[in-house]
């Protein structure tokens, strides 16, 4: 079986950042995550039998191996059992998506009100149309946290596997 890799600048970029937990328990940034993802469904047909993470060696003394390794064990099982139940928003991004819904309604009555008021006025128009965008660009995030939930779901089996998937560090 093949192996796959991903190769990152620092720790910083591979995890968190912003994560207070210690390093055994700091989620993977998103994009990674999304990409070993990526890679291992594209990898369908040969299972890679290891991931392989290569690290600059002068980070070997900020972050010994295992603890990333342990990282990327974790986040794949905390991912993997997140997914088992569909969960979109925290209770923050809940109140979030209320209030875009809300901002968006307001402006499609905005919208109609003009458009039913003002019969074909170009400036008039070009102001109903501009309220529509608005509207659905304020449920742009809501509606992406929607998607990436549905993603997760239906990667909860992908996410199994790569739970169980043997890690190794490199230090290049």
């Amino acid at each position: 079986m093949a192996a796959f890799a991903i190769r990152v600048p620092s720790v910083d970029d591979l995890l968190d950042p912003y994560s207070t937990e210690p390093l055994e328990r700091r989620p993977l940034r998103d994009e990674i995550r999304e990409r070993i993802l990526l890679a291992w469904i594209d990898t369908r047909d040969e299972r890679p039998s290891h991931l392989s993470v290569g690290l600059p060696a002068q980070e070997r003394e900020r972050a010994p191996a295992a603890s990333i390794q342990a990282a990327i064990r974790n986040d794949f099982v905390e991912t993997f059992r997140s997914s088992t139940r569909f969960h979109v928003f925290t209770r923050g991004e809940r109140r979030e998506a209320a209030v875009a819904f809300v901002f968006l309604i307001m402006c499609l009555l905005g919208s109609s009100l003009i458009d039913s008021v003002t019969r074909d006025d170009a400036l008039f128009s070009g102001i109903s149309q501009g309220l529509l965008v608005l509207g659905w660009v304020a449920m742009w995030q809501p509606a992406q946290q929607v998607f990436q939930a549905v993603s997760r779901w239906l990667s909860r089996g992908r996410y199994r596997e790569l739970s169980q998937v043997p890690i190794e560090i490199e230090w290049v």
